[in-house]
């Protein structure tokens, strides 16, 4: 059976901190270019970008990336935004300081765990900003961040970003998948 939605591919969530590279990884995912002046600029809102995503094993896929600001003025949107999310990814900076870390966690219950998405459709990115950080050791993620798939990307080598990306959203539409198919057959055995 196929399910329908409204919305014109599958919607992917970023959100993070600010400042953690959410945009620039975003733009380099869609292949888009941001016109400005090179200054930071944090995201009002959300920007929500279209492109197509190669799947390993699989078909292309059309994707709409919601680029949210990380700020928590926003936080009355945030409800809005999560809605018929298909994935979450946490961006958070390759240090990860414990406030970032914390502000991870609990992005991840009110946009993941709160809405129904399965750890599996959830994953952090650690964007290593600069190239001190990039050859440091790997952050250990505690506590409900632990169980999440995790990608360090360096936007100074992010070559291998769209395969990463692949990767998560891979993962989330099989689990989206699997639980359409657990639906469809509770509704069957009903009958």
């Amino acid at each position: 059976a196929v399910v329908s939605t409204q919305s014109t591919g599958t919607k992917v969530v970023m959100i993070g901190p600010p400042h953690t590279g959410k945009t620039t990884i975003s733009n380099y995912l869609a292949d888009a270019t941001d016109a400005g002046s090179g200054e930071y600029h944090p995201t009002a809102g959300v920007r929500i970008l279209e492109f197509n995503c190669n799947i390993p094993n699989s078909q292309p896929v059309e994707v709409q990336l919601w680029d949210c600001g990380g700020s928590p003025q926003f936080e009355s949107c945030w409800p809005a935004i999560a809605r018929d999310a298909t994935a979450l990814l946490l961006v958070g900076s390759a240090t990860l300081p414990a406030t970032e870390l914390q502000f991870l966690e609990m992005l991840y219950l009110r946009f993941g765990a709160q809405h129904g998405l399965k750890e599996s459709q959830c994953a952090v990115i650690l964007n290593s900003m600069d190239d001190a950080t990039s050859n440091s050791a790997p952050v250990q993620l505690t506590g409900m961040l632990a169980k999440l798939p995790r990608e360090t990307v360096s936007m100074n080598n992010a070559a291998e970003l769209p395969t990463a990306f692949g990767r998560i959203l891979g993962s989330a539409l099989r689990t989206q998948t699997e639980e359409w198919r657990k639906g469809e057959n509770q509704i069957l055995s009903v009958g």
